[in-house]
């Protein structure tokens, strides 16, 4: 059975991710990459967590808000959700050793929120004289092409064909024969389309990890990264009749998908301190390996003039995959001001065309190759380079206080013939922090925004191409005790 909800999609969504962390790491931008002695070291560069002298034990929660402006056509209309999230908890071991050489190790276990998918967008009111009972239409006519009118109409009926598409549109009336028997869309005339999408969930990872140091001038650490995956989206087309006349007064087609999986990754860093002032930090990760199952289910409804209403459901399928996301290079380094303060940059490499679909060849996999979908990716997507820049301050008499800011930004992962609006994503924060004894305090609050091609009646319509405006906000507030 070829691939339903599973396509090159997926690579993008859980590999250009925005990941949160501490609320010391969110405040400087994300760059952290040639810094440490924090628990967010082992989502950036784990050879941080050499840096350790004390144990650490933090938690990060706070609220994470985004919001979506559809522009199609002459309308142009906001919507926004919100979600809770905990960025990050965690809790870091250092232990003394008797080499004099290596005289610190710490072991760290942690759980962080790597990209959160709450995301709401809706349009209404669109006028337009295109249909995506179009679709429908041309997939049973393909069929009728191989297998003749009589066949393709039983199969239709049975749901033997196109399950999730021209078999709904033919049982509710949406598709029907014309009168020099091929098929026909009920639609009739210019239509006012409302197109409402809703997804939840989030990529979250648990992190086992240590780090260590060699007579205080280099330091190393590896992270094992248990990704988790919980994505739930439903997207609902509605057309609704201009013409008085039309027998045809509204049908809506909508697509619930849920996405639920788990796997693993590699991440390894070095830190080199070049100077007293200055270190430069490496890390690498590897591929995710994830392994997925969908639960993918679609549904018609129909409104007839004469009050008369027509509702038919597909099968819920639920077919397991694979998919590899691409590796991720980080090189990092800092500016130590003394007492001052501290500033560092990260440049963050990733190949997305890398990433990958295969099946699992498990009993719930579809035994589909993804050939096509595979080919998309190599051909759609390009290597991203993203750069961050992060500030820490130290304030007050006694240095207690702490100031953060940082930026950046990620090129867009599409080759230029493969989208039409620049994906260049941006994203800027601030934050602060406080430190009394063995308790340190934080709060941090970042804006990202970005623009993304939409097709608003679906891929196969070119003609609905529109834009999103998008835009998240993370508040974040963390607490740790050094132990």
């Amino acid at each position: 059975m070829p691939s339903l909800a599973q396509n090159e999609s997926d690579v993008l969504r859980y590999s250009w991710i925005d990941p949160l962390s501490s609320a010391r790491v969110v405040g400087m931008g994300g760059a952290f990459g040639a810094l440490g002695a924090d628990l967010g070291s082992m989502g950036a560069n784990p050879a941080g967590l050499g840096m350790y002298r004390r144990g650490d034990l933090a938690i990060t929660a706070g609220i994470h808000g985004s919001g979506t402006t559809s522009n199609w056509e002459f309308r142009s209309q906001g919507e926004t959700s919100f979600a809770g999230t905990a960025s990050s908890f965690g809790l870091a071991l250092t232990y003394p050793s008797v080499d004099a050489d290596m005289p610190f190790f710490t072991l760290a276990f942690g759980h962080q929120t790597r990209m959160p998918f709450a995301q709401r967008l809706r349009i209404d009111g669109v006028e337009t004289s295109e249909t995506l009972s179009s679709l429908f239409v041309n997939q049973a006519l393909e069929d009728a092409a191989i297998y003749g009118y009589v066949s393709t109409d039983e199969a239709l009926g049975n749901g033997d064909i196109f399950a999730y598409g021209a078999s709904l549109a033919w049982r509710t009336g949406v598709l029907l024969p014309d009168n020099d028997a091929v098929y026909a869309t009920a639609v009739d005339g210019p239509v006012h389309v409302s197109r409402i999408l809703e997804r939840e969930g989030r990529l979250a990872e648990t992190q086992i990890a240590f780090g260590s140091g060699f007579q205080e001038w280099v330091y190393f650490g590896a992270t094992l990264g248990l990704p988790k995956v919980s994505f739930d989206e439903r997207s609902t087309h509605v057309e609704t009749a201009q013409l008085a006349e039309s027998d045809l007064r509204e049908w809506r087609f909508q697509e619930d998908l849920a996405v639920n999986g788990k796997g693993w990754l590699l991440r390894a860093g070095v830190m080199v301190r070049a100077s007293d002032a200055l270190r430069i930090g490496l890390a690498h990760q590897t591929r995710a390996r994830l392994t997925l199952l969908d639960t993918y289910g679609t549904g018609i409804r129909s409104e007839w003039s004469d009050g008369s209403i027509d509702e038919a459901d597909s099968p819920t399928t639920n077919s397991e995959y694979l998919l590899y996301t691409p590796s991720r290079t980080t090189a990092s380094a800092s500016f130590l001001m003394g007492k001052v303060g501290v500033l560092n940059a990260d440049y963050v490499r990733t190949n997305v065309a890398e990433g990958e679909l295969r099946d699992s060849e498990s009993f719930l996999s579809s035994g589909y190759n993804f050939g096509a979908e595979n080919a998309v990716i190599d051909s759609a997507f390009h290597p991203m380079h993203a750069a961050r820049v992060g500030m820490e301050f130290r304030l007050g008499t006694e240095r207690q206080w702490r100031a953060r800011f940082g930026g950046g930004m990620s090129t867009s992962p599409y080759v230029s013939e493969a989208v039409v609006h620049d994906a260049t994503r941006y994203h800027a924060s601030f934050g602060g922090g406080y430190r009394v004894g063995n308790v340190h305090l934080s709060a941090a609050w970042r804006t990202a925004w970005h623009q993304e091609d939409y097709y608003f009646m679906g891929a196969n319509a070119p003609q609905s191409l529109g834009l999103l405006e998008r835009r998240t906000s993370t508040l974040l507030v963390g607490a740790g005790l050094r132990l």
